[in-house]
């Protein structure tokens, strides 16, 4: 090693005799931000996918071997499907947070029209269960989100979701009365689960003022 100052021959300290110069040490960047899933998160998703595999073959050869026309193991293999990448693909965090939720969202909403495209006369659907299932969809994706953006605390995703729950309730109310008007109990348990939320938020702020003033 040379001293980048004068040229000198640096002795084993990096402090060169002639000028003094301290040898500049490289600063490491941190690549945990580049670094892939984390082995926890692998083994997770190994787990999960091999406790995936046996039910959804057990249910394919089963379908294979007593039928011959209309096959059901689709709507098996669909359900674990959506299951493995709203389950696992939060942990494994490969993708952004915005994208995770966005390919948990497709999922949820592929797995539904393809329900629909397998019985073909759903009407009911469309009109009243369609809603409620894409509200979910959006929740899920949220929650999804929130889980591995890394950004938020365990107390502020328990509110969002007891948060969610209460305006499902009024929802599923409001789909059957077709009236906002004319909600009689949603109101009353939503205001439970939302107070619940508002707890879990205040426990969330209290945790980080805790952790400010130990930094």
């Amino acid at each position: 090693m040379f001293c980048p100052k004068c040229g000198k021959q640096l002795p084993p300290d990096g402090i060169c005799p002639g000028c003094n110069t301290v040898e500049a040490t490289p600063v490491k960047k941190d690549n945990k931000l580049r670094r892939g899933p984390s082995d926890g998160a692998r083994s997770y998703a190994a787990i999960f996918t091999a406790l995936l595999v046996f039910p959804t073959s057990l249910c394919v050869a089963i379908d294979l071997s007593f039928h011959r026309y209309d096959f059901w193991f689709g709507y098996i293999i669909g359900a674990a499907i959506v299951v493995w990448v709203c389950a696992v693909l939060p942990g494994l965090r490969i993708t952004p947070a915005p994208v995770t939720a966005l390919i948990c969202f497709a999922s949820i909403i592929g797995y539904i029209f393809y329900i629909v495209y397998k019985t073909g006369h759903l009407d009911w659907l469309f009109k009243q269960a369609l809603p409620l299932l894409i509200l979910f969809a959006v929740f899920v994706a949220i929650d999804v989100a929130m889980v591995s953006s890394k950004k938020f605390e365990w107390m502020a995703i328990l509110s969002a979701i007891s948060f969610e729950i209460g305006i499902y309730i009024i929802a599923i109310e409001a789909t059957y009365t077709k009236s906002l008007t004319e909600l009689h109990w949603s109101p009353i348990v939503a205001c439970g689960f939302i107070s619940v939320a508002a707890v879990f938020l205040a426990f969330s702020y209290i945790g980080k003022l805790g952790k400010n003033k130990k930094q």
